[in-house]
């Protein structure tokens, strides 16, 4: 075959060895990453969780992909109501990244304003709200991968948060290089 070089002495690929979990966690919380605010309607109530797994899947149809720990709570009460909304949190929000990850769904939502919008709660003061139907699922590993098709959106001009280290950041953009001087002159 034109183009490729064999060898009769090729050598096996190093054997691999496990990845430490604690060195992947940390090498992950490293890593800056949206963070938002799921909730949905659950039959007791408003339920939600911070959610770190967010991301956009298609434009046509708008559909955004989230995963949730497969045993956790509130993925439960989403998946049975069939909707739910992201709330990506604001600059000012910070304090809620640690109250939608621990406590009871009443705990979390005390003291959060809200509203029902499209059957679902939206967090007030959000970046960014999407409300969606739940479209598909599927497990992965330990986790429940939702599709879920984005009917409204709301856009406000507040800064997203971001979490690095576990930790609230606010992003700010990078200023531009300066322009490079004109020799010719």
């Amino acid at each position: 075959m034109l183009g490729v070089e064999t060898s009769a002495h090729q050598s096996a690929p190093p054997v691999e060895t496990g990845v430490d979990e604690a060195l992947f966690r940390a090498a992950m919380t490293g890593l800056a990453k949206c963070v938002a605010v799921t909730t949905a309607l659950g039959p007791n109530g408003p339920v939600g969780c911070t959610t770190t797994s967010l991301m956009s899947l298609s434009v046509a149809p708008p559909s955004v992909l989230l995963a949730f720990g497969a045993g956790g709570r509130t993925v439960g009460d989403l998946l049975g109501a069939g909707r739910f909304a992201v709330n990506v949190l604001s600059h000012t929000q910070g304090p809620l990244v640690g109250r939608f990850a621990t406590g009871t769904p009443a705990q979390r939502f005390r003291d959060t304003p809200h509203a029902v919008l499209r059957g679902v709660p939206v967090l007030h003061d959000a970046a960014l709200v999407i409300t969606c139907d739940v479209t598909e699922t599927c497990t992965a590993v330990d986790h429940v991968l939702v599709v879920g098709t984005v009917r409204h959106l709301t856009v406000a001009p507040a800064s997203p948060l971001v979490l690095v280290t576990g930790e609230p950041h606010i992003a700010t953009p990078v200023p531009p290089a300066p322009a490079e001087t004109d020799n010719l002159r």
